[in-house]
């Protein structure tokens, strides 16, 4: 994205995006967010039209292309479905992962999540540890060739139904950040139960929680050198933050799209209620802040493609974003009243789905703490 805009190979893509989720998506849509289960025939199709390894190598099966192609797909597919963008970044972020592992665990696992036959998920979050993630709990034991992993991690989005999880553990409790270390883990080893945690929002997610008793992991399945975990695991919340963001502001786009269509033909005092400046002002007000917030994203993500540190734009997306999205939404909602609070609308599904996208990945208040770290360095730091 030179300048200000995509390439003519981006804008082209993402035409190709929008006509597949208005072919294949919209249709299905409310059904879609509304399911308590993952849909593996939508992963499966995503895989097909190669939407699930955007920025993956051609040789494993991906498009091999950059990041900001990502955001705009995520963007074209939020709108739809909530479901369906996140499952199209995490095949990106899984070939982040497993960059840090062994070209066989590469070829044994990428071509098949890139064609939607599996599904993988990140295991971080425990019961009592979330943005702290240095503190979590879970433990890999060394034994021969394989490590030994207690513990539970909870609530694990697409846990239920994921094939294998990037775990993060800890092999030296004492060490803090520098005791962390990851491990790709298949979900069907023995030890390993799972229990559906339902959720007021992201229902086709199916998060779960998942216990690891005694499990088993070959050494070749570490991703990275022990203690390196916290670095490597975090590494990809660079991308996933502006990506759930993007997410947020697709969901805020289309649905501030259909409140225009409302707001023009919906009659109050014998005119159309977008006369109103108390209507068409909050229109005017959300447009401006999806776009800057937008903007705002597609900057981090272009920083990231031009090799720059990108940490304070991505901090800054993820606080930010989400509570535009959010905003826009609620204020969609009541400008539709009862028409947007029934279940027959996608509108109240969506407020209850943005609500969790405020603290999924990092809270406003960790990325604010991030942001001014970053702008006036150590001094801001409060731990």
């Amino acid at each position: 994205m030179g300048g200000f805009g995509f390439s003519e190979a981006q804008e082209m893509f993402r035409r190709e995006v929008r006509r597949f989720v208005e072919a294949e998506l919209m249709p299905i849509a409310q059904e879609l967010n509304k399911t308590e289960t993952v849909r593996r025939d939508i992963i499966k199709r995503l895989g097909e039209v190669g939407l699930t390894g955007i920025t993956v190598p051609e040789e494993y099966g991906g498009q091999g292309t950059d990041w900001v192609s990502m955001g705009i797909a995520t963007v074209e597919l939020g709108k739809a479905s909530h479901f369906a963008a996140l499952v199209s970044m995490l095949g990106s972020l899984t070939q982040y992962w497993l960059d840090y592992g062994s070209e066989e665990l590469k070829r044994e696992w990428l071509p098949a999540m890139i064609k939607g036959e599996k599904v993988g998920a990140w295991a971080l979050t425990e019961p009592n540890t979330g943005s702290d993630a240095a503190a979590i709990q879970a433990r890999a034991v060394k034994d021969g060739d394989c490590y030994v992993i207690t513990g539970e991690k909870s609530p694990i989005t697409l846990g239920t139904a994921a094939d294998a999880a990037m775990t993060m553990t800890k092999t030296d409790p004492n060490a803090g950040a520098k005791g962390v270390t990851n491990f790709w883990i298949p979900l069907d080893l023995p030890g390993i139960t799972r229990m559906h945690v339902p959720h007021t929002g992201w229902k086709p997610h199916s998060s779960a929680s998942i216990t690891f008793d005694d499990v088993r992991v070959p050494v070749s399945y570490m991703l990275g050198e022990e203690g390196q975990g916290f670095s490597v695991g975090l590494g990809a919340t660079e991308y996933a933050r502006v990506g759930l963001s993007l997410m947020g502001l697709g969901v805020a786009q289309i649905t501030l799209d259909e409140t225009m269509e409302y707001v023009m033909q919906r009659k109050a005092f014998g005119q159309s209620i977008a006369r109103f400046e108390g209507v068409s002002f909050k229109i005017a007000e959300h447009a401006t802040m999806i776009e800057a917030a937008r903007l705002l994203c597609y900057r981090a993500l272009y920083l990231s493609d031009q090799g720059m540190i990108h940490r304070k734009e991505t901090a800054m997306c993820k606080w930010w974003a989400p509570e535009v999205a959010f905003d826009a939404v609620h204020d969609c909602l009541l400008l539709q009243g009862h028409v947007g609070y029934s279940e027959e609308s996608p509108v109240e599904q969506r407020l209850r789905d943005l609500l969790g996208l405020k603290f999924t990945d990092g809270t406003a208040e960790i990325m604010k703490i991030i942001v001014a770290r970053e702008l006036m360095g150590n001094v801001a730091r409060p731990y």
